[in-house]
């Protein structure tokens, strides 16, 4: 993370060596008043799969400076809060630490912090390691060893490995934060970014993505299963879509993603939204989609490879608000679940350990706030206050430690709504048939009844419900008779284990497989001529065969629609329209009618008809913090000449907007573009004539490409 490695290194190094003390157990609020309440209306939809959880998704860094990461407590608070998977060495240390040694040049390494001392601490709290190797100061053949030694040697079972960590602050954009060896002033003298003075470097994202080759070559010539991840820039934060005529005339994204091609392995980004309350903070989680959606689109537009082949980590992630206190600890919560249900890997809280930060500290709605990135204390005082016992949890360690009860490695995440945006929830179907509801009330002063609703699920028990409140320092739990509602109070998270079917002996067929899609296709017949077959591997019998399946269309809103019943693993689909995206989930059906849980989505959008009379280009030319400027050349194929012409298409993301263009009259309506020809190049040749035209454009972080375009009604291909 940007220059707070240097803090966390001091603030570590100067915390006293001080004992856990045993915690303080203190009483919960009373339960609120359920005739007071606010009534919210929650629909979960079972039928409406987001994917299984992932094994080493809940995750957390540690840094070779922490002189407390390998304390006796640390693994069996780890394994408490479920968290299962530890990124090493730490941050922008990464750049400047020999594995081999333990040195980190320039920077100080505490005691027992070795590479064999995290791995006992991992395997301990049987958490997956993800390894950030030096790019910065290091080499090739310095990753490779470390490959060597963890997979080959050991046995360690290390599944992803990152090439450096935030190298865009390389000096690349004005900002130096992050040593890199690969780097020379503009008077071409070599120099290695860390401490020199602010100024623009020659090392651009194409030589970063020149050795992630050299690297990825050297790595899985070790292991060819090891997954070499690639930094990219997280979309819509800085410096994401900005660009330097001097060592970085495209995007960072879009250069490393073309360079690396049909390679691309892995690919990283980092969190840290900003805003100056615990509310702006609380909706950035929104922004979310809309990331994941523009890195898979880049990686589709730029590697040219299916973005579902290529593991997207998190491997840093925390808010800058209200670090200690509960407001975090929803943050935390929501920030997984949001990350996971988006198709995402990993996610890695920043930090374990952190230190209290410089700034005087604040009180959050009666708690006190350090401002400390760690979600245990390191009893120091760097602010004035002095923090509690070492090991002592903050709240977002609660707010984590919500999630074990929501679920785990292999359960499915499903669909859920709330009519109250203040109110966030997620659910997941858990593989002996149960449900479990995350209710996050993010609003400090209301208390809520929350109506549940289940579609595809019929509650069966009584439901047990865990919650984390307002200033808490312990979950707690209850049993209630009903499964219809539940009345949450301000600031709380709360968890509602529903039990349903896989009772009575009777067990459910397994879940399908994912799906894929081939022969993905469309005509010139009309908009809607689009065709796929889905596929998916068979589900798992279980009391009784499996008798069918039931292929459910996901819409918008979070509600489902049954597409198709067949007993084969297979199903056609018609009438797509062209440029739409779709999702798709599969239920198995046993000879006794019983349902298993949903597969994992599938999504695709519909390509325009490769056989177009027209076909149009569309590429980015240069981009800037919330602006963007593209070229679009439209190629007439047809055996006629075009006399007059309009083109049209549909901005994906709905904050993108033209701003001004040339070549054309240019106008905008909603989503949908319109350009006009000038009167002087009306006309397009016959046989491959072509015209351009160009615009620039605002947008609000993503920027995804249009999916398809239209010639005077006609839909074009897209080459």
């Amino acid at each position: 993370m940007r220059n707070r490695w240097r803090t966390k290194a001091r603030s570590l190094a100067l915390a006293a060596a001080t004992t856990l003390a045993g915690a303080v157990m203190l009483a919960g609020p009373a339960a609120p008043d359920a005739s007071a309440a606010t009534a919210v209306s929650v629909t979960v939809n079972g039928t409406a799969g987001l994917g299984t959880i992932p094994g080493g998704a809940i995750g957390l860094n540690t840094a070779v400076y922490d002189g407390y990461m390998n304390d006796t407590p640390i693994p069996g608070l780890l394994k408490a809060a479920g968290i299962n998977a530890l990124r090493y060495p730490g941050g922008s240390y990464s750049d400047i630490y020999n594995w081999q040694t333990n040195v980190a040049q320039g920077g100080y390494d505490a005691p027992n912090t070795s590479f064999a001392d995290f791995m006992g601490t991992a395997q301990a709290a049987s958490a997956s390691p993800v390894i950030t190797v030096n790019y910065g100061t290091g080499t090739p053949a310095l990753a490779a060893s470390w490959v060597q030694n963890a997979t080959v040697t050991n046995k360690y079972g290390v599944s992803y490995w990152e090439v450096g960590n935030e190298v865009y602050g390389n000096g690349t954009y004005g900002a130096n934060w992050e040593a890199d060896a690969h780097c020379q002033t503009s008077s071409g003298t070599p120099v290695t970014i860390g401490s020199e003075p602010s100024q623009t470097y020659n090392c651009g994202p194409g030589v970063y993505a020149n050795n992630v080759l050299s690297y990825m070559s050297a790595m899985k010539a070790v292991s060819s299963g090891a997954h070499v991840c690639a930094v990219l820039t997280t979309p819509g934060n800085w410096p994401d879509n900005v660009t330097n005529a001097q060592t970085s005339p495209l995007p960072w994204n879009q250069t490393v993603l073309t360079a690396l091609g049909a390679k691309t392995d892995c690919v990283i980004v980092h969190y840290y939204p900003g805003g100056s309350s615990a509310a702006a903070m609380l909706t950035a989680t929104n922004q979310i989609s809309g990331i994941i959606s523009t890195v898979k689109s880049e990686i589709s537009q730029y590697a040219k490879v299916n973005p579902a082949t290529v593991p997207i980590l998190v491997s840093e992630a925390n808010s800058n608000v209200d670090m200690d206190t509960q407001p975090n600890a929803l943050f935390a919560a929501d920030m997984y679940m949001t990350w996971l249900e988006n198709g995402v890997s990993n996610v890695d809280w920043w930090d374990e350990h952190n230190g209290p930060g410089t700034n005087p500290p604040s009180v959050v709605d009666g708690a006190q706030d350090y401002g400390d990135y760690g979600i245990f204390s390191s009893g120091g005082n760097n602010s004035g206050v002095t923090e509690p016992a070492v090991e002592t949890p903050f709240a977002p360690y609660y707010g984590i430690e919500m999630l074990s009860k929501l679920g785990g490695p292999g359960d499915t995440m499903v669909n859920s709504t709330s009519s109250n945006s203040l109110v966030r929830v997620h659910a997941v179907r858990r593989a002996g048939g149960s449900l479990d509801v995350l209710i996050d009330n993010e609003d400090p002063s209301t208390p809520y009844t929350v109506n549940l609703a289940y579609n595809g699920f019929t509650p069966a028990g009584s439901p047990t419900v865990f919650t984390f409140a307002n200033n808490g320092t312990s979950i707690t739990s209850a049993t209630q008779s009903s499964a219809a509602s539940v009345t949450v109070a301000p600031y709380t998270l709360t968890v509602v284990q529903v039990p349903g079917s896989g009772g009575g002996g009777v067990t459910a067929p397994g879940a399908p497989g994912q799906p894929t899609v081939s022969g993905l296709a469309s005509s010139t017949s009309g908009n809607d001529s689009g065709i796929a077959t889905l596929s998916w591997p068979a589900a798992t019998p279980g009391t009784y065969p499996v008798a069918s399946y039931q292929v459910y269309r996901q819409n918008s809103g979070g509600g489902t629609t049954l597409v198709g019943t067949t007993s084969a693993t297979t199903l056609n689909l018609s009438g797509l329209t062209i440029g739409t995206t779709y999702t798709y989930d599969v239920i198995a059906v046993d000879s006794h009618s019983n349902p298993s849980l949903p597969s994992p989505p599938v999504t695709f959008t519909v390509p325009p008809p490769s056989d177009a009379s027209c076909a149009v280009h569309y590429a980015v030319s240069s981009s800037w913090p919330g602006g963007f400027g593209a070229n679009i050349t439209v190629t007439n194929r047809a055996a006629t000449a075009v006399n007059g012409w309009t083109l049209t298409f549909t901005w994906p993301d709905a904050g993108e907007a033209v701003q001004s263009g040339w070549n054309g009259t240019w106008t905008q309506s909603g989503s949908t573009v319109t350009v006009a020809n000038e009167a002087w190049n009306g006309a397009i040749a016959a046989n491959g004539g072509s015209v351009s035209v160009g615009f620039n454009g605002t947008d609000t972080g993503q920027a995804p490409a249009p999916t398809a375009f239209s010639l005077n009604g006609t839909v074009c291909a897209n080459i």
